[in-house]
C-alpha cells in the first residue's frame, strides 16, 4: 500500500495543480462576468441622460475601451495562469519520468522507438531512391541543372 501511494504522489499534485488553475481561472472568468455586467449597467445608465448623439457616440466609445481594457487584463491574467500551470506540470512529468527509465521497461520502450525510427528513415532514404530511378545518376543530374 506504502508503494501505490508513492506511485500515485505526482497523479495527486497534478490534480492538486489543475484544480487550484481552474480555481484561479474561475475566479477570473468571474471578476471579468462582475466588471462587465457594472461597466454595461453604468453605460446605460450614462445613455439614459444624454440628448446629443455626439455625447452618446463619446459615451460608446469609452464603453469599449473600458470594456477592451478588462478583456485585455483578464486574457492577461488567465495566460500568466495558464503558462504557470504548464510549467509546473512540466516539472513534475520531467521529474517523474526521470525516474521512470529503469522502471516498467521503459529503456527497452525507448531502444525499440529509437530502433522504429532508424527503420523509417532508411525506408523513406528507399523510397527515394526508387523515385529516382534508382540510380545516383538522376540526382546527381538534378544538382547540375
Amino acid at each position: 500500500m506504502k508503494d501505490l501511494k508513492e506511485t500515485l504522489v505526482p497523479v495527486t499534485m497534478i490534480t492538486d495543480i489543475n484544480k487550484s488553475a481552474a480555481e484561479k481561472l474561475i475566479a477570473l472568468q468571474t471578476e471579468y462576468m462582475t466588471d462587465l455586467f457594472n461597466i454595461g449597467l453604468a453605460q446605460m445608465q450614462a445613455l439614459s441622460s444624454v440628448r446629443e448623439p455626439k455625447d452618446v457616440f463619446e459615451l460608446q466609445i469609452k464603453f469599449f475601451k473600458k470594456f477592451d481594457e478588462k478583456l485585455a487584463s483578464i486574457t492577461e491574467k488567465e495566460v500568466t495562469v495558464l503558462t504557470e500551470t504548464k510549467e509546473q506540470l512540466m516539472n513534475i512529468i520531467e521529474k517523474n519520468i526521470s525516474g521512470m527509465s529503469d522502471m516498467y521497461g521503459m529503456a527497452d520502450a525507448g531502444k525499440l522507438m529509437q530502433y522504429a525510427q532508424e527503420k523509417i528513415e532508411e525506408t523513406i532514404n528507399i523510397s527515394a531512391h526508387k523515385q529516382n530511378g534508382g540510380s545516383n545518376k538522376t540526382a546527381s543530374t538534378r544538382k547540375s541543372a
